[in-house]
């Protein structure tokens, strides 16, 4: 079980033997980054999403969700959807076709990538998702310490304090590494804070 702080990634495929093999490939990679939730129809996402919707912050997602059940919804239709729940949600459509239109398609509606199920899919949704938990650690970097300036300023001498040093320029892993633990660091720090002075956050 992953830290409550990982970023979240629901994966959506109604090929269940692919399903598992992609969660078993990005689990490998990024098993300490990432807490990772799998769904086989598009419908169920989205209710997960709707139940919190700031609560998953990457979808890797099939194109053809309605192969099994005709009556299900289409992977544009689930991304038109988890847009308008949460647009910053980050989106990557998987699709076993290599056709401009479904890639057009996919980008116009919100897409963060695109990638066909070729030989090559794991790897290059691993390398995509790599940049996706960066954007996203950096995002919630942000969010966390524009919150200490703006309500907590008397934090703000700890940030300076900790390690400046997060890019590894010879090491794309040990570049997340370093991000996971700068969040994770200024989150523990903030949560400390309001606990000890039983500050009540609305």
């Amino acid at each position: 079980m992953g830290s409550k702080n990982n970023i979240s990634v629901f994966l959506v495929d109604d090929n269940e033997v692919f399903l598992k093999t992609l969660a078993l490939s990005l689990n490998e990679r990024f098993k300490s980054e990432i807490q990772i939730e799998s769904f086989m129809t598009g419908e169920d996402c989205l209710r997960k999403i709707k139940q919190s919707p700031e609560g998953v912050d990457i979808v890797i997602l099939d194109y053809h969700l309605n192969t099994e059940s005709k009556n299900a919804m289409n992977g544009i239709a689930v991304l038109k959807k988890i847009k308008e729940i949460n647009f910053r949600t980050i989106v990557i459509m998987l699709s076993s076709e290599d056709k401009i239109k479904i890639a057009t398609d996919s980008i116009s509606n919100g897409a963060y990538e695109y990638v066909v199920k070729s030989e090559t899919a794991l790897i290059r949704t691993q390398n995509i998702l790599k940049n996706s938990i960066e954007k996203e650690l950096n995002s919630k970097i942000l969010k966390i310490t524009m919150t200490i300036l703006e309500k907590y300023p008397e934090l703000y001498k700890y940030i300076e304090e900790m390690p400046e040093s997060i890019q590894d320029e010879n090491n794309s892993g040990m570049m997340l590494q370093n991000l996971k633990a700068y969040y994770d660091s200024l989150h523990s720090m903030l949560n400390k804070y309001i606990l000890e002075h039983n500050i009540i956050v609305k």
